[in-house]
């Protein structure tokens, strides 16, 4: 068993120099400026619509620029004050938010989580319940199966209402034994949003904006629906293999629904930059405006082994020492032969970073506290590849002063040509089962409204316009084509480029089969879905008595 401690911040971390001479400041931007036509390269090759950048060095705005579109059809231009829905950077404003509610005394890091949910009671191993602290469930190491994909539908709509985030997370099997394994979780940010709610009796999106947002002076960044200008909005869109942007279902993640304290939060270039600068004061000397940040950025949980050493998540960011490996948090890892060493050639720093994807949106989000560095990548579409990461890593380079900055257009290229071939190889593995030739059962057998055991979804078989279909929870926005696969199963894997066009883009090849199981008396009574690669178990839904 791994064994994990608490990594108080380092006490050697670098201190606040003197404030640096602009001749500095000024070398930097220069350095930043020579990045550009790599950065315009990097958002060719993975066809992203548009992105807004801004670095901040010391408090000084020394990059900010846009590229691109906010709104395709309209040939609206991305702009400073486009706003973003930021998706998982939001990770790191639950955790400060818990942070200040434990500076007040409302909760404590290392309570039971039962002292604030009573009914959390995990099936499969109900001990944990009284085990699993705050600090596990915000550090991704509870262990327990991700199962996104029992949220996350079609066109970026969340499938489950908000009132069943409890008795879904009671649900969630263990993949490994708590804290002996890093394993991500957005599930626990949200039962997260429940504590916060809980202790305070407020939404959490006003108790982030009271807590977080008011202090900073965020004035641009809010989880409150009402409170998001529509006309400033960057719209959604996803990458077709051909490199056409199409647009997408809005997301709906706010205040208010499941999985908003995951990734509900819209904010700016400007609003985040700030954010990070107050983030990067507890690496210096004097007051922070926000309490116990040190705790936040406390390594927690060791993450997947890479070649870098010290990798570690803290509470809503990933922590490495230079040389490292930027951005094993998204998809880009395995879409490279080898992710690039950042920092080879330049002084060891530390970095605190993270990534946020949500159908649409793409971003990365960098701290350097020696340099006190924040650099911020906002994008609104899926590309081909995780642009933004690759555009991160580009300034990243600049702002170490790398002596040979590795080219990050070679790892984009290669991103970007396996993010074609993904259709394909899933197509190609189901092939390889599929029994054409093996009985199809009646269609009018299997017809029926097939419950999870948690009454959170179901899905609707039906025949409709002549084809065989099914949807999740009536929402026809997550209508599904079924053909005969092998027997009792059924596929739905649609177009290459209708599948880019729904979203769905956690899914493997076992997730596009529906499984019809029969009873003792051969009556069809249940179904069984495959809906990820971190869960032990496949899905069961049971059909609904006539």
């Amino acid at each position: 068993m791994l064994v994990l401690t608490l990594f108080p911040l380092l006490a050697a971390a670098q201190q606040t120099p003197l404030l640096p001479l602009e001749s500095t400041l000024s070398g930097l931007r220069d350095r930043l400026a020579h990045v550009l036509p790599e950065i315009e390269a990097l958002k060719d090759i993975g066809g992203t619509t548009g992105i807004s950048i801004g670095v901040m060095s010391h408090g000084s705005v020394v990059l900010e620029t846009n590229l691109g579109f906010a709104d395709v059809e309209r040939r609206l231009l991305a702009t400073s004050s486009t706003i973003y829905p930021v998706a998982s950077l939001t990770k790191a404003f639950t955790a400060v938010t818990i942070a200040q509610l434990v500076d007040e005394g409302l909760v404590n890091w290392d309570e039971p989580l039962t002292s604030y949910i009573p009914e959390l009671s995990f099936e499969h191993d109900a001990s944990l319940a009284g085990q699993l602290s705050l600090v596990d469930i915000l550090s991704h190491r509870t262990g327990l199966a991700q199962l996104d994909n029992l949220w996350l539908g079609a066109d970026s709509q969340t499938l489950v209402a908000k009132n069943f985030t409890v008795s879904l997370c009671n649900h969630l099997s263990p993949m490994y034994p708590v804290r002996s394994q890093w394993l991500y979780n957005n599930w626990m940010y949200a039962l997260a949003g429940e504590v916060i709610e809980r202790v305070t009796n407020q939404s959490w999106g006003q108790v982030l904006a009271s807590r977080v947002l008011s202090r900073l002076q965020l004035s641009h960044t809010t989880a409150i629906a009402s409170e998001i200008p529509p006309d400033s909005l960057a719209l959604p869109y996803v990458v077709l293999d051909d490199l056409t942007p199409v647009r997408i279902g809005a997301v709906d993640l706010t205040d208010g629904s499941a999985m908003s304290t995951t990734g509900g939060i819209r904010s700016t270039v400007g609003d985040l930059l700030t954010w990070g600068n107050a983030l990067l004061s507890v690496f210096r000397n004097g007051e922070t405006p926000l309490a116990l940040l040190d705790a936040v950025f406390s390594g927690r949980s060791f993450m997947n082994s890479t070649a870098t050493p010290d990798e570690l998540y803290t509470m809503g960011f990933v922590k490495v020492m230079t040389p490292a490996q930027i951005g094993t948090l998204g998809l880009n890892p395995s879409l490279v032969d080898s992710m690039p060493m950042i920092g080879t050639s330049s002084k060891p720093q530390q970095v605190f970073y993270h990534t946020g994807a949500l159908p649409g949106y793409n971003h990365c989000f960098l701290l350097v506290p020696e340099s006190q560095s924040v650099i911020v990548v906002l994008s609104n579409s899926i590309s081909q590849g995780e642009t933004p990461c690759w555009v991160a890593q580009s300034l990243l380079q600049a702002v170490l002063n790398e002596k040979h900055p590795l080219d990050m257009t070679h790892y984009a290229e290669q991103a970007a040509a396996k993010w074609r071939t993904i259709h394909q190889g899933i197509a190609d593995a189901l092939e390889k089962d599929r029994r054409p030739d093996s009985p199809e059962p009646m269609h009018e057998r299997l017809l029926g409204k097939y419950w999870h055991k948690t009454r959170a979804v179901h899905l609707d078989v039906f025949q409709k316009d002549g084809a065989f279909k099914f949807n999740i929870n009536g929402k026809p926005e997550q209508e599904h084509v079924l053909s005969h696969y092998s027997d009792d199963t059924f596929v739905f894997l649609p177009s290459a480029d209708q599948r880019i066009r729904n979203g769905l883009f956690l899914y493997g090849p076992p997730s596009w089969l529906l499984h019809f199981k029969k009873d003792s008396s051969g009556s069809f009574t249940e179904i069984v879905w495959d809906m990820g690669s971190h869960t032990p178990f496949p899905e069961k839904f049971i059909r609904e008595e006539s």
